[in-house]
């Protein structure tokens, strides 16, 4: 999904006809690594905040050429993170950058994405110069290079003062609101103080303690979910992320297995016209309680129960994956009788369903949510390769 999003952003960028201040068109590559580490130092710290692409494959007017017959090499993610890797950057922090090539009007293109970060500006601490008897290639140590509008900052020249003042603001989240602040924070899970939430109930960012998560009293509880845990009886509590005295947002968190396990609330999704899935879920980067999680699951965006046995909550990247993931459910019914009939061969889930019938819960369904989580771990290894262990194998 993010390759086709990447896809239709370039092909608006192309229908522009012109180069921008986070995107500049390449008919090909070049084998002087001053240019190079210039596009890429601009780019990561361009001024619109945002993402920014190098697309080489097409000229100045932004018609597609093709890089397929390059006369330079071309390059992957891994190439030019090892070429970042040694160059003198200030703080070691290195642009964040990944390459795509796709394909279009029957050519292939190359497109470099440098990622928007907080670690503005990044700029040289030694002069940079591997093209000998040119010294005008050279980049000056502590000069800082941006993009205005379709052009880079000239070499001998360092930004302006207020670019340069906005990229370091940038960097320490000066310009961000108390609410953006703290969804960037909760992003570190290491940068929370230490605490034991049945007892303190209280955690605050150790560089910026304005920013405070609070825990109130906790009362029973019932969710589905529950019988996935060794111990079914649960306890919710409301969840407050404060900025000083001021409430920001309003959560709850969930104290599975009676307590052993937390987890803050998740979303839930239940197929009401065809009565097929019923499922758990977060959206890491999209959501306040995706990006929670780590917090409570000891830096981990999974949920696991007191053995390690991963329970069946489905972890989305974002909110588009989510919508991918029930296309292809739906196209994959057929699955659905081969799952239930490993489900009802698994000892696990047998004892699971039978707590459930002893509580005479059975309208809410467990076989639904571990159908689904089955659904679900065939899509995640289709679609990313790799295969997780589901809570009941």
């Amino acid at each position: 999904m993010e390759k086709v999003k990447l896809e239709e952003e370039i092909k608006e960028l192309l229908l522009k006809g012109y180069e921008g201040g986070y995107w500049d068109y390449k008919s090909d590559y070049t084998d002087c690594p001053e240019d190079k580490l210039m596009d890429y130092i601009c780019m990561a710290n361009n001024l619109e905040g945002r993402d920014a692409y190098l697309i080489y494959g097409v000229d100045n007017d932004g018609k597609i050429i093709g890089i397929e017959n390059t006369s330079y090499k071309r390059c992957n993610t891994k190439e030019i993170n090892e070429f970042l890797r040694n160059k003198p950057f200030a703080g070691g922090y290195i642009p964040l950058i990944s390459v795509d090539v796709l394909s279009l009007e029957g050519h292939e293109l190359d497109v470099v994405t440098i990622k928007n970060t907080n670690k503005t500006p990044y700029y040289l601490t030694k002069n940079y110069n591997q093209t000998k008897g040119k010294t005008s290639k050279i980049l000056k140590a502590g000069a800082i290079y941006t993009r205005v509008n379709d052009q880079n900052t000239p070499r001998e020249l360092t930004a302006n003062i207020e670019h340069t003042e906005y990229l370091w603001r940038k960097r320490f989240g000066i310009d961000m609101t108390p609410s953006e602040k703290l969804m960037k924070l909760l992003e570190d899970v290491g940068d929370w103080s230490e605490t034991r939430w049945d007892i303190d109930r209280h955690s605050y960012n150790i560089h910026n303690p304005e920013y405070q998560i609070n825990v109130l009293e906790s009362q029973d509880a019932y969710e589905t979910l529950s019988y996935f845990y060794d111990d079914e009886r649960m306890l919710y509590a409301p969840l407050k992320l404060n900025y000083l005295t001021t409430t920001l947002y309003e959560t709850e968190l969930w104290y599975m297995d009676m307590g052993r396990c937390l987890i803050p609330k998740p979303e839930h999704k239940y197929d009401i016209e065809h009565g097929v899935y019923y499922y758990y879920y977060y959206i890491e980067k999209d959501s306040l309680n995706g990006k929670l999680l780590p917090l409570f699951a000891y830096g981990k965006s999974k949920c696991c129960d007191r053995s390690g046995r991963e329970v069946p909550v489905l972890i989305f990247e974002n909110k588009e994956m989510r919508v991918i993931f029930e296309r292809w459910m739906e196209d994959n019914l057929s699955l659905k009788e081969k799952y239930i009939a490993d489900l009802e061969n698994n000892a696990i889930f047998q004892h699971i369903k039978r707590k459930e019938e002893k509580n005479r819960k059975v309208a809410c369904d467990v076989l639904k949510v571990a159908v689904t989580f089955k659904f679900y771990k065939d899509w995640i290894n289709e679609y990313y390769g790799y295969f997780y262990t589901t809570c009941t194998e």
